[in-house]
């Protein structure tokens, strides 16, 4: 009888206990699979993304890509493909599928982020895109650039076609008595920054606007800045007065490549004013109470393309044609130059210096111009501001990126500073009629 030791005996194996480790390995495919889903480790881009085939890469997809990120070491025979798609990061993010080994994928887009938070779209070793040090991208920092888009056609209207006495009802412009003029110039200096609605943030406007009177407005102004600043305004004002600025589409700004200007969808050479008006007007049958010192004032919705027509002030016209004001972008006839109105809220609550939208300190009048009871009367401003037309549908104001350039976002900022004994010298004006 021969020696068991010399031969190998085959034994029936039992159906249950059939091949356990391709078992294995198939648990372990559909764990990486779930994980790969929900783990958010495919960039969208498919760059270093994990590979859709399930046919002898077991021993890659069992590699790393568990939450600390450990790299299978391939001592399981039916894991053929180790490193085809190792997948490192698991819920470290780094990189997706780096793909150590077989595809190795590094470099290009490796997208570190994941769930360290490193950067947003830093794409380290690809397309760095690393902003100014603040540990957050492009997108985080300025939103809606990838939305950014030229006008629509329908944004245009032949100033023709305009009905007269047309424009937003209850938005001011109803005005009597005299008027108070702050002679400022057409534009002091530029940026794209908002110390009302962003203080102290770089670019918190995402598109340029256009200042006259305080000559250091910036994102980092503030009341005794701004009482320390020099003015434009011949006068001795020094508030601050701004506005979106328009731009001829046709042109090449020198902002191309910079924030609020191109980076921001906003493009073209900008339109310096030929005339800008900072007046004053009375209200009909009430006395006008001298503007409060310090009083801070938003006309409008700068996202009004996404937040509805609500807060919309926007009257737009061409010279000649004052009586017709529209939402949309004016066509002006030839000779005739492009305008635009920003009526400001006049009726305070004798109280706050700070009206925006979450805090109506002051309101626009009823329709016939006056304010209702319990509020003050205060100089009406209206910003009057002209240009040369650039031809056709050519021309745009800047806006937030995902607002696209809509006509019915425009809008103005002031904060007054006219020393308290001539704003009363300013409301006498108006009381009495005079043009000052």
């Amino acid at each position: 009888m021969p020696r068991h030791g010399r031969h190998r005996i085959i034994r029936p194996v039992p159906l249950l206990a059939r091949p356990v480790r391709l078992a294995a390995a198939v648990v372990a495919l559909l764990v990486c699979t779930a994980a790969v889903a929900f783990g958010g480790t495919a960039p969208a881009d498919g760059s270093g993304s994990a590979r859709d085939s399930t046919t002898g890469e077991v021993g890659g997809l069992l590699g790393s890509g568990t939450e600390d990120g450990a790299s299978g070491d391939g001592s399981d025979p039916e894991a053929a493909d180790q490193g085809g798609d190792q997948g490192q990061g698991g819920d470290q993010g780094q990189g997706g599928d780096q793909g150590q080994g077989g595809d190795q994928s590094q470099g290009g887009d490796q997208g570190q982020g994941g769930d360290q938070g490193q950067g947003g779209d830093q794409n380290q070793g690809g397309d760095q895109d690393q902003d100014d040090g603040a540990g957050q991208g492009d997108d985080e920092q300025f939103p809606g650039r990838d939305e950014a888009a030229p006008p629509a056609a329908d944004d245009f209207v032949d100033i023709t076609d305009v009905e007269p006495g047309s424009g937003p009802a209850g938005k001011g412009g109803v005005f009597a008595g005299g008027t108070f003029t702050s002679e400022c110039g057409t534009s002091d200096h530029r940026n794209s920054d908002n110390y009302q609605a962003a203080p102290g943030k770089r670019n918190g406007a995402q598109h340029v606007h256009d200042y006259v009177g305080n000559t250091t407005t910036d994102a980092f102004s503030d009341d005794d800045s701004l009482e320390a600043g020099d003015t434009s305004c011949t006068n001795g004002d020094r508030s601050t007065f701004y506005w979106p600025v328009v731009r001829d589409l046709n042109g090449v700004g020198d902002d191309a490549n910079a924030d609020g200007g191109g980076k921001d969808g906003n493009v073209g050479s900008i339109l310096t004013p030929t005339s800008a008006q900072m007046t004053f007007h009375g209200h009909p049958g009430q006395a006008t109470e001298p503007m409060p010192q310090g009083l801070r004032m938003i006309t409008g919705d700068a996202k009004a393309k996404t937040n509805g027509d609500e807060d919309v002030v926007s009257k737009w016209t061409c010279s000649g044609f004052t009586d017709r004001t529209t939402g949309k972008y004016p066509i002006c006839p030839s000779g005739s130059k492009l305008m635009r109105f920003l009526d400001f809220p006049s009726c305070w609550d004798g109280e706050n210096l700070r009206s925006n939208a979450e805090n109506d300190a002051v309101v626009f009048p009823e329709s016939d111009g006056r304010c209702a009871d319990g509020r003050v009367a205060i100089p009406q401003l209206r910003m009057t501001l002209t240009y040369d037309q650039p031809a056709g549908r050519s021309f745009a104001m800047d806006t937030f990126p995902e607002q696209q350039h809509s006509p019915k976002t425009d809008h103005g900022n002031f904060q007054s500073l006219l020393p308290e004994e001539r704003a009363r010298a300013a409301a006498d004006c108006i009381n009495s009629g005079r043009d000052c």
